[in-house]
């Protein structure tokens, strides 16, 4: 038996137990007793020796599979492979149907506050007789209120119908924005269920140095992931828009609204 098959074993000791005093707190206890309980459990691993020879990226796939065993969204943020810088790439409006308008735009900057430019891609839908919107956001993460704010306030201005790509990887604030959008406009979303942060949630510093960041407590309950509107088969996502098979189903639902309007 390896010693990653036997911490498995070691931990589901822990783990019906800990299913129990969490989903206590879930159900009726304060949103900071939550946040220590759930420090402590992950911190308590280490403690017990339980992760002596994991490097890294093995400490954080068996964390992160534990916490899914416990039905709680958790993303690490400072491994050096998720946290690489990517080049820097300005948001794009590209044209999907030039005939009625429909527009797209991949947004996945989820980190810093950009009014500017997302002043400039407001001028830029008007240039462009936008009608409609796709607004891509697999694969988009972040944690910045100030970046919310700033992106809330520019989808909120953009006129006509509005529909939003979502998978699995959709994990932060940009859940936070559909569920508030959708509080005021028909937004439609397509895709795959989020990953349930619901918002910036909180922070969790571990005693091995990797950083957790989870869900905070929305009147004693997790936020729990975004359902889509419209339920599509997992697809990768291709650089062309106009060749990626959700950005043409999004398309062909947007044609036909404008159709009906």
């Amino acid at each position: 038996m390896n010693a990653f098959r036997g911490l498995r074993i070691a931990a589901a000791i822990i783990l019906m137990a800990a299913q129990m005093a969490l989903r206590a707190d879930v159900q009726g206890l304060p949103g900071e007793r939550f946040r220590q309980d759930l420090q402590e459990l992950l911190d308590s691993l280490s403690t017990a020796r339980l992760l002596p020879q994991l490097d890294a990226d093995q400490e954080a796939e068996f964390l992160l599979g534990l916490l899914e065993n416990l039905e709680i969204p958790a993303v690490i943020t400072n491994l050096a492979k998720a946290t690489a810088p990517e080049p820097a790439e300005p948001s794009t409006l590209l044209m999907l149907s030039e005939n009625e308008g429909i527009l797209y735009l991949r947004m996945k900057d989820f980190q810093q506050a950009d009014s500017n430019q997302n002043s400039v891609l407001a001028e830029d839908f008007k240039r462009q007789n936008g009608k409609a919107l796709v607004v891509d956001l697999r694969h988009a993460r972040g944690f910045s209120t100030e970046a919310e704010e700033s992106h809330l306030r520019f989808l909120q201005a953009i006129p006509g119908p509005m529909l939003i790509l979502i998978d699995s990887q959709t994990t932060g604030t940009p859940e936070s924005i559909i569920r508030k959008l959708k509080s005021e406009r028909d937004v439609l979303t397509l895709g795959t269920p989020s990953l349930g942060l619901g918002g910036a949630g909180q922070e969790i510093k571990l005693s091995s140095g990797l950083t957790l960041r989870v869900p905070r407590l929305e009147k004693d309950q997790l936020p729990g992931s975004l359902e889509p509107d419209v339920a599509l088969r997992v697809s990768p996502i291709t650089d062309d828009p106009a060749a990626d098979p959700w950005c043409r189903h999004a398309r062909d639902t947007l044609k036909l609204i404008l159709a009906l309007e």
